[in-house]
C-alpha cells in the first residue's frame, strides 16, 4: 500500500474517499477528518485572462459570467477583487478635489 501523509496533521493513516467532480481520487484521514485531492492545482491565469477581467469588470456582466467566459474560479475571481479594493485609495482630501476642477 502507497502510504499517504495526511497534509494537515502529518498522519499516515490515509483511506480512499471517493472521487471529486473532476474525477480525481479523493482521500480522508482517519486521525483528523481531513479531505484532500492529491494535485488538485488548476493551471495558471494567464496575464491576458486578468486582463480580459479587467476590462470585463467595466461592463454590466454578472461576476458569475465573467467567471465563466474567461475560465477562472469563483475564488480567484474573488480574491482579484479584494486585491483590486486594496489598491484604490479610499481616503479623498476635498482640497485636492477642488484644485483639480479648478
Amino acid at each position: 500500500m502507497n502510504e499517504l501523509d495526511c497534509p494537515h496533521c502529518g498522519a499516515v493513516r490515509i483511506v480512499k474517499n471517493g472521487h471529486a467532480h473532476t474525477g480525481k481520487q479523493r482521500h480522508l484521514c482517519r486521525i483528523c477528518g481531513y479531505q484532500f485531492t492529491l494535485e488538485h492545482r488548476r493551471p495558471p491565469i494567464s496575464p491576458e485572462q486578468v486582463a480580459l477581467v479587467d476590462q470585463l469588470l467595466t461592463e454590466r456582466i454578472s461576476n458569475r459570467g465573467i467567471c465563466r467566459v474567461v475560465g477562472v474560479s469563483r475564488t480567484w475571481f474573488r480574491h482579484h477583487l479584494q486585491a483590486l479594493v486594496k489598491s484604490v485609495p479610499h481616503s479623498i482630501d476635498p482640497a485636492e478635489v477642488m484644485s483639480s476642477k479648478g
